[in-house]
């Protein structure tokens, strides 16, 4: 027996500068509202990985802003 079946997803509006989502498909709807609105990612001098202004935790390291996760972990993530 074959069934037709339809799989949606419900994404909530975000605006530019909202705190970012967990879940992959809400991040990524949430990332591309943030760089319509023209906030870029930066990189962070700890991990290397790259953060929107909305994770950045407010200290700095080596002439950069280090991100939340980071911080939290002492700089180890």
């Amino acid at each position: 027996m074959n069934r037709d079946l339809a799989h949606i997803h419900i994404i909530p509006t975000y605006r530019g500068g909202d705190p970012a989502p967990t879940g992959y498909l809400k991040w990524h709807e949430w990332a591309r509202v943030q760089l319509r609105a023209g906030l870029r990612q930066s990189k962070c001098p700890k991990c290397g990985r790259y953060k929107f202004p909305q994770e950045v935790s407010g200290e700095h390291v080596r002439g950069g802003l280090i991100y939340n996760e980071c911080f939290m972990k002492g700089g180890d993530a």
